[in-house]
């Protein structure tokens, strides 16, 4: 408990730290200065996704057992990240020369590259310490390298330096903390970074379905500003990053789930298959009653949320933004059948979903920017947008028919059609009836929709509450 209250409170600072400053960075400099600086981190993290080996889970699984465990592998990985960073390096080199991307574009890159070098070291070192229960200076850390890179962000706006100022802070607040990391790996974990190339080999065996779950996600949420990059412009980049930056901060309890839901139903599912079953569904039930009210929210009230958040400026974005609104839902959704997947011996199914969506994304990308050069303003984001939406529906859906009836029964079923009605009826009020009343017309929203699915049955606070206080037995209880 007091290590998920020093990780918590750590990780709602730092992401309040980094919204906070993301968003200033983008009201100031606007979408088509900010451009560049989007391709570059997309690229970059594209790129050098390829570097995490999926040692990081792996980690997180082998260390709790023994924790001279990683002390067997971790040197000869570091060692093989040196090498497949200097081979990045170079194919990156490469391909921007084919792009004929500007001087300027290439060194955001290579300041970004750099820091993601840093990344992949201090991502692996941060699993181990978390993994070995040795968080004693970690969260005070992970505050401490924010500051830094806010304070970086901060003096290239005040001062009008050149945008390269922005990775280099990312650079040097990752350096840092790479050095720090090391030094309590080695205090704490006895860290002994040595070179065996003999067990190597399983150990990329037994990472491989981890790897290929980190390399899909990075390739299916980056891949669209690339090709933005190629198909549209910088303002077109800027402005549908924006949105997709506001849409992905309603992830920020994605992380924490795998820490809450997972050992839970592991504990309820050694009890016996029949109340296993019952517990996804009334999990999955609860999650669907939690996301639906924001999913809508971002849905009909884009215009307010940028107008707000990021000024008008990014006006166009709004249209990228709403057709993001489902993603929230689809999200959550997907990491509780995920959960549900891998207690149920179905961990290839994830990876098989996750390799579908690394090649299903791209080729809608690219089919719906190449139609929307007509769409005006904001036209190849809200393409972008669709292809997200449309690509984590298919891979809920695939989890679905491969969990079956363990996921779906009647009572939710008549819960998913009740509230997806309530949607459509508010969604319809809000665009043909309540537009002329600006943001009063979010709380009318609101009201009508709390009333909806309140009077149809598709919510049952009661039943609800109690499933709540099921939950909280069953944790107590394992």
């Amino acid at each position: 408990m007091r290590n998920a209250v020093l990780l918590g409170g750590s990780l709602v600072l730092t992401l309040g730290i980094g919204f906070g400053v993301r968003i200033a960075l983008r009201r100031y400099l606007g979408p088509t200065v900010i451009g560049p600086v989007n391709f570059a981190d997309a690229f970059t993290t594209t790129s050098f996704v390829f570097l995490s080996l999926g040692i990081d889970v792996y980690t997180r699984k082998i260390v709790p057992v023994t924790l001279d465990g990683a002390n067997a592998f971790l040197g000869t990985v570091f060692t093989i990240r040196a090498v497949m960073a200097l081979a990045i390096f170079l194919m990156m080199g490469a391909v921007l020369s084919l792009m004929g991307q500007p001087p300027e574009v290439r060194m955001l890159v290579w300041a970004y590259g750099a820091a993601y070098v840093c990344t992949s070291y201090n991502q692996t070192l941060t699993a181990l310490l978390q993994s070995a229960r040795t968080i004693d200076g970690l969260s005070a850390l992970n505050v401490v390298i924010k500051l830094m890179w806010a304070a970086g962000f901060i003096i290239t706006m005040v001062f009008q330096l050149p945008l390269i100022g922005i990775p280099l802070s990312v650079f040097f607040a990752e350096l840092t903390k790479l050095v720090v990391c090391f030094w309590l790996a080695r205090r704490h974990v006895n860290l002994r970074l040595t070179v065996d190339w003999s067990k190597i080999t399983p150990v990329l065996r037994s990472a491989f379905p981890f790897y290929v779950n980190s390399v899909a996600l990075v390739v299916v949420h980056r891949f669209d500003v690339n090709v933005l990059r190629v198909r549209s412009n910088d303002t077109e980049i800027g402005l549908y990053s924006a949105a997709a930056e506001l849409a992905q901060m309603t992830f920020v309890l994605v992380p924490m789930m795998g820490g809450v839901v997972m050992p839970l139903l592991a504990r309820v599912q050694a009890r016996g298959k029949a109340e296993y079953h019952e517990m996804v569904r009334r999990t999955l039930e609860l999650i669907l009653v939690l996301a639906f009210p924001p999913s809508l929210a971002i849905a009909v009230g884009s215009d307010v949320w940028v107008h707000l958040v990021l000024g008008e400026q990014y006006a166009a974005s709004a249209w990228a933004l709403s057709i993001l609104g489902p993603t929230f839902l689809l999200t959550y959704t997907a990491v509780v059948l995920g959960i549900a997947l891998n207690l149920s011996g179905g961990e290839w199914t994830v990876t098989t979903t996750s390799l579908m969506s690394m090649a299903l994304n791209p080729l809608l990308v690219m089919g719906l920017v190449h139609l929307s050069q007509d769409w005006g303003v904001g036209g190849p984001g809200a393409a972008c947008a669709m292809a997200a939406v449309a690509t984590e529906a298919v891979v809920v859906c695939v989890m679905v028919w491969r969990l079956g009836k363990v996921v779906i029964d009647a009572r939710l079923a008549k819960m998913l059609v009740k509230t997806l009605l309530a949607c459509v009826v508010v969604i319809t009020l809000d665009r043909l009836v309540l537009q002329g009343l600006g943001t009063m017309r979010l709380v009318i929203d609101l009201l009508v929709y709390v009333g909806l699915v309140l009077a149809t049955g598709a919510v049952s606070v009661g039943e609800s509450v109690a499933l709540v206080k099921t939950m909280r037995t069953a944790k107590r209880g394992g």
